[in-house]
């Protein structure tokens, strides 16, 4: 039986600075530069190299705990300490709790239909949804039932969305004002007590945030109606005070005319958003916020493949691929990094779809013996840029591990 008390030694598998020993055995978690990680392989069928007793002494134990959580002060952000636990623990998937969550959603649909009925006004809609939303309030606040806490979160995500497009949509079509008031809504409710925490609202309302700015750069369909409307009546000199813009102004973006010409100004900015997103992602995850970063990762990664969506139609040039490129490989050094299966993988599907966009692009293959060739290039390129990526990394590690080792006397 072990006699070693249970305290963080360094790591006998060599994959991470710490392990924690249990007092009987290795577990999963672990450290590296201060930062509390969980290894994805758990504890590992390889023999350790080392016992616990012989991993560190209790002097250098102490220490290095010191160290760590000296480090961990460093890195807290207090306004995320003050929403609660939910942003440094990523809760464990539930599958009773996604499917009460989605049930939550379907009665608060079915809720406002009955409401409204079959000529809604605003006012009903207004209404319908504030009670829906005081339903869910009560739920998370007075109820303790797992399921029912999880529906409420479908019933407020549904009342949150109405509430906020009844008091800001005017003519029936979505506004940049609209998604303004749907983000501060659900980061609103994400700070606030009922649905504090709940990192699904952050992710809602950062992605609402996003879809606002990208509305200001799509065509503004109500006036094409009004002056299609002008031309019908023969109302010329309408037409002719209101609609001239529509004729004169055709690029309305501060992006140099190759860039918007090729992928879009939309897709620009999903993509930008998807940047910023995933480079907090990163961020947070190093400093333990791992909650919290899950909301950011989400987001980034809708945003990245409604970025990509957008620029579908746009890969006659090579800046288009090139830019899906680099998102999907930023996407897999953030999903890597956090140990984030989902994020990592769809990353690999964004570099992917750029790197065989670029490569169609430049080879123009007009035969099955074309479109082979451009596979087999693509997917050799796909395989070499890990190896390469891999080399480097030696390389770096190996001229770090010099600098640090002193010279002898």
């Amino acid at each position: 039986m072990s006699q070693v008390p249970a305290g963080w030694f360094n790591d006998p598998y060599g994959r991470f600075h710490q392990r924690y020993w249990d007092g009987a055995r290795w577990t999963e978690h672990v450290a590296t530069d201060g930062r509390a990680l969980v290894d994805p392989m758990g504890t590992s069928p390889v023999i350790p190299v080392a016992t616990p007793a012989a991993a560190t002494d209790p002097a250098a134990a102490a220490a290095v705990a010191t160290a760590s959580e000296a480090a961990r002060d460093l890195g807290r952000i207090g306004m995320l300490d003050r929403v609660g636990d939910t942003t440094r623990e990523r809760s464990l998937p539930s599958l009773r709790a996604a499917v009460a969550g989605l049930g939550g959603v379907v009665v608060a649909i079915g809720v406002l239909i009955a409401v409204t009925g079959e000529e809604p006004i605003r006012g009903e809609f207004i209404a319908s949804s504030l009670i829906v939303l005081a339903v869910a309030v009560v739920l998370r606040v007075f109820v303790r039932v797992a399921e029912l806490q999880s529906a409420a979160i479908g019933l407020g995500l549904v009342g949150i969305v109405t509430f906020g497009a009844a008091v800001s949509v005017n003519d029936g079509s979505a506004e940049f004002i609209t998604g303004i008031v749907v983000a501060a809504l659900f980061l609103a409710a994400w700070l606030l007590p009922g649905f504090r925490g709940v990192n699904l609202y952050l992710a809602m309302g950062l992605l609402a945030l996003l879809a606002a700015f990208g509305s200001l750069s799509s065509e503004d369909t109500s006036l094409v109606d009004r002056c299609n409307q002008y031309i019908e009546d023969g109302n010329f000199d309408a037409y002719d005070a209101e609609c001239q813009t529509l004729v004169i102004d055709d690029v309305s973006s501060l992006l140099p005319e190759e860039i918007t010409g090729t992928v879009g100004t939309q897709g620009v900015i999903y993509l930008a958003g998807a940047s910023l997103f995933l480079g907090l992602t990163w961020v947070l995850d190093r400093r333990g916020y791992r909650g919290t970063a899950t909301a950011l990762a989400a987001s980034g990664l809708i945003a990245a493949l409604l970025g990509t969506v957008l620029l579908v139609a746009e890969f006659g040039d090579t800046s288009g691929p090139i830019f899906v490129t680099i998102v999907g490989a930023l996407v897999c050094l953030v999903g890597s990094h956090g140990a984030r299966r989902a994020t990592t993988w769809a990353g690999a599907a964004l570099l992917t779809a750029g790197v065989v966009a670029f490569a169609a692009i430049q080879m123009e293959p007009s035969s099955s013996t074309g479109a082979a060739a451009v596979a087999i290039v693509s997917g050799l390129a796909l395989v070499l840029l890990p190896l390469l990526g891999a080399t480097i990394r030696r390389s770096m590690s190996a001229n770090d591990t010099m600098s640090r080792t002193p010279t002898p006397d």
